[in-house]
């Protein structure tokens, strides 16, 4: 079975649609650590970001948390629980000072009834996110090592740029994500995360200066990342 090719990397929807959707929106700032919405919690509106990142993550019932996903400007999250009426089965946490657009179920259905795409492009986020769940599924039954390689393919197809005209072949990531998070994405452990990508740094694939992640050989990530997929 193929490893699902979805990113757990909210980024920006674009296109007319999504600047439709937007405009219905109301403006509010959110406090870094402030919730967007908790899990458990229902809403009638949903939030589309447009500044700041936003943490996806959930309390488990053994008490541990899992991050699902990161949220970047032009992304829209809890889209499922403002239209099926129930709980949020995650937890958004603003993880820098935020502006967000507060969307409402009423005012988009409403103006739905003349722009049904509006309505489209909702349920194809909602999957999008499904999608997303599906995948920390199948992380879970993979090796310590292959999550760590997926993770980082992952990365790099969302936040890497090229490491520079002395560096042909590599990709610098334009976030510096801290070890601890990067475990609660893939359900490891702090300890065995660290050990994990200090493999990819003694294999040479990978150079880490402090929370600064360089690949080195991306021909050879992509390598990796489709045997894991495959």
């Amino acid at each position: 079975m193929r490893a699902p090719t979805v990113s757990p990397f909210l980024l920006a929807e674009t296109g007319a649609v999504s600047r439709r959707i937007e405009s219905l929106g109301v403006l509010r700032h959110v406090r870094a650590g402030e919730h967007l919405y908790r899990q458990g919690d229902t809403s009638s509106s949903f939030p589309v970001l447009v500044s700041g990142r936003v943490r996806v993550h959930m309390l488990r019932p053994d008490g541990t948390v899992r991050v699902i996903s990161w949220a970047e400007p032009g992304a829209s999250l809890g889209e499922g629980a403002c239209f099926d009426g129930g709980p949020h089965p995650v937890s958004a946490t603003a993880a820098t000072p935020c502006r967000v657009l507060t969307v409402g179920r009423d005012v988009l259905v409403e103006t739905a009834r003349d722009d049904p795409e509006l309505l489209v492009e909702v349920v194809r986020r909602v999957a999008h996110k499904q999608r997303v769940l599906h995948l920390h599924v199948f992380l879970d039954g993979l090796p310590a090592r292959e999550r760590v390689t997926l993770l980082l393919g992952h990365l790099v197809e969302a936040y890497g740029a090229p490491a520079g005209p002395g560096s042909p072949g590599a990709a610098g990531l334009s976030v510096r994500p801290a070890v601890d998070e990067l475990a609660l994405m893939v359900g490891l452990t702090r300890v065995t995360t660290s050990r994990e990508l200090s493999r990819l740094v003694a294999e040479g694939l990978l150079v880490k200066d402090g929370r600064r992640f360089v690949v080195r050989d991306l021909a050879g990530l992509r390598r990796r990342v489709d045997a894991v997929a495959a």
